[in-house]
């Protein structure tokens, strides 16, 4: 059964989950700029037809065209979970310093299509939105959930990026805490919002697009850029125009403005970088924060492009090859078609 046990050096918990080292490797390719050999994988349990290979589906959204599949998103339980939902998130002690806790909590998968290696920038924007719904609609159920203070939504691409399964597919952990790299990440932008009074996220945004040189792609609702201070070379951020603290509040129409925004931006990054493994995750608050003022939802992807090293593992800094105006301009250069 999964555990997490507290960390008093870094105040964070650390989740042990021995069941996820079971997990299958399906024939994945070195990196994603290396497609599957076949269109379907006869065993691949994420492919239409294989259903039955799943633990039974949680939600899905139904194939409006028919055809070989029912369905064109699917929502699972992971069949290796890091939390589950049947534990308990009792607190325990052993002596004065060690904590632990049960594994409570919820690991999903959202499968984003049944085609088997159709990547998601490859997808058109109503699939993307189908796509979106269902994180959405899954984040709000599972928040009904009292013992859950924050979902995590995330997509690994590639082998690189930690991905066990070529089909693509979503993943979205519940936690019954609120991980460290959040909280630190709230804390600032709660700490700046009582300085000043505005977002800091916002603000951050408005900045970006008054200086122009890192911006990839903008529409009326969202714009997308490459921070002053990436991490990585080529992490861009999609960040809302309009102020909202919580991705489950997105409404239909900005729904609709995302999916083509984040279409054309890993559109640009597959198109410009050869199809590169990338992280990506949806930042956003803890519950209770949905309407509050302090915070920005948002996209962050993380192209794997370069490996931390030892100065990186030991000091929590990041070191960045390129900047990120010249990744922009490089981008920018790329012809595509947005609605490729």
């Amino acid at each position: 059964m999964p555990v997490l046990r507290f960390d008093p050096t870094t105040s964070d918990w650390v989740v042990f989950a021995p069941s996820r080292k079971l997990r299958p490797h399906d024939g994945i390719p070195k990196s994603a700029a290396e497609p599957a050999a076949v269109t379907v994988a006869a065993n691949c349990p994420f492919c239409a037809g294989n259903e039955a290979l799943t633990p039974p589906e949680i939600y899905s959204i139904p194939n409006p065209q028919g055809g070989e599949s029912r369905w064109r998103v699917r929502v699972i339980p992971n069949k290796f979970p890091a939390l589950r939902i049947e534990e308990s998130p009792a607190r325990l002690t052993d002596g004065g310093m060690f904590q632990s806790m049960g594994g409570c909590g919820a690991h999903e998968v959202i499968v984003e299509s049944p085609d088997h290696s159709r990547h998601l920038s490859q997808q058109p924007p109503e699939q993307i939105e189908a796509v979106l719904r269902a994180l959405q609609w899954r984040y709000q159920d599972l928040m009904r959930d009292p013992r859950f203070q924050t979902v995590v939504i995330f997509k690994n691409h590639g082998s690189e990026a930690g991905t066990s399964l070529p089909h693509p597919h979503w993943q979205l952990i519940a936690t019954p805490i609120v991980p460290r790299l959040l909280r630190m990440k709230h804390f600032e932008a709660s700490e700046y919002f009582d300085r000043t009074g505005d977002c800091l996220y916002c603000v951050l945004a408005h900045e970006e697009l008054k200086a122009g040189r890192r911006i990839v792609a903008r529409n009326e609702h969202f714009v997308a850029f490459m921070p002053f201070a990436s991490h990585c070379p080529f992490e861009t951020w999609i960040l809302p125009l309009q102020h909202q603290a919580s991705f489950k509040l997105v409404d239909a129409e900005r729904l609709w403005a995302l999916s083509m925004l984040l279409k054309e931006v890993l559109l640009k990054l597959c198109t410009a970088l050869g199809d590169p493994a990338y992280n990506l995750t949806i930042n956003d608050v803890p519950r209770g924060d949905e309407d509050k003022e302090y915070f920005l939802w948002h996209i962050r992807i993380q192209p794997r492009l370069s490996t931390p090293a030892g100065f990186e593992l030991g000091s929590g800094m990041s070191i960045n090859t390129v900047f990120p105006e010249d990744a922009a301009a490089f981008l920018g250069e790329v012809p595509i078609a947005k609605t490729a």
